[in-house]
């Protein structure tokens, strides 16, 4: 059997990012912490966790986290049936969200949700192609990504599309394409990237142009709202939601560069597939809310 007080100080190491804040979180000494963890490796027989900065898991380490949040989950169920809780105790979900949906919908989509209920979020975000990384380590209870793929111990069900838009600030537009958006000065002129990993720029350029590729100068700006203030402050031309993009376009604050590089990007909801009633009823307000904000998006 497992000792989950060493379980929780393992939890709560990855949670805060660190011993010292682990042992201010459980009340006890960081070496209580660390004892604790060494004796949960030395039970399991292996490492679990890499004493980096801050502490991450391990593969190992990755499963026993997402075993304890399972259960931990689900021990919180069964108290709040058998009305042991007190009336004031919140629960708590921690999830992964797009940076996108967490700047043009989420936050509407689940209000409903937390004005009725006593239950605190912990979100976690990335760029959409990456969230699912937060289930696999165990950080999260469910994460909203754009891919359909299979993550062990999780189901997921389809909440709709995001439509995005080429754009760029009116000045921008006459600065750097006076002739009109054609590949030479698309390769010319700065896009702007949420990060690296960001694909949604060179997917539109390549359904405008073709190949070969047009790899354009690149500011990375990681965050939605940042991204959208730069490409109105006419820093460079990037892709947007159009649920953001539409009132600066009806404003006259934007300009759509070409319909060809219109995208939709899926949006999938992925949970644990173990019962939890709390868990259910937040699905339910994913995909009816969600659902119903995205499907209202089209405007253009």
């Amino acid at each position: 059997m497992i000792d989950y007080r060493l379980l929780e100080a393992f939890a709560a190491v990855l949670d805060e990012g660190g011993f010292d804040r682990a042992a201010t979180r459980l009340g006890i000494t960081q070496s209580a912490v660390s004892q604790r963890i060494r004796a949960l490796e030395d039970g399991m027989g292996r490492i679990l966790i890499l004493r980096e900065t801050p502490p991450r898991a391990t593969m190992a380490g990755e499963r026993l986290l997402r075993h304890f949040r399972q259960v931990a989950g689900l021990e919180d169920e069964a108290i709040a049936d058998l009305g042991i809780s007190e009336e004031t105790e919140f629960r708590h979900l921690p999830i992964a969200v797009n940076a996108d949906s967490l700047s043009v919908w989420f936050l509407e989509a689940i209000s409903p949700f937390l004005a009725d209920s006593k239950v605190t979020l912990e979100i976690f975000v990335d760029d959409q192609d990456k969230t699912t990384r937060f289930l696999r380590a165990g950080t999260v209870v469910g994460c909203i990504a754009s891919d359909r793929m299979d993550v062990q111990g999780f189901t997921s069900t389809k909440i709709g599309v995001l439509r995005y838009l080429l754009v760029v600030s009116p000045d921008f537009s006459k600065r750097w394409f006076p002739e009109g958006f054609d590949r030479a000065s698309a390769t010319r002129a700065p896009v702007i990237h949420f990060n690296r990993d960001d694909q949604l720029q060179y997917r539109a350029l390549s359904r405008i142009f073709g190949m070969p590729q047009v790899l354009p100068p690149a500011h990375y700006i990681p965050s939605a709202e940042k991204l959208a203030d730069a490409v109105l402050r006419g820093l460079g031309y990037a892709m947007m939601p159009e649920i953001q993009a539409i009132e600066e376009i009806k404003a006259g604050r934007l300009i759509e560069l070409d319909r060809q590089g219109r995208l939709e990007t899926p949006l999938f909801w992925y949970r644990w597939n173990r019962p939890s009633e709390l868990l259910e009823r937040f699905t339910r307000t994913i995909l009816t809310e969600g659902k119903r904000i995205l499907d209202n998006q089209y405007i253009l």
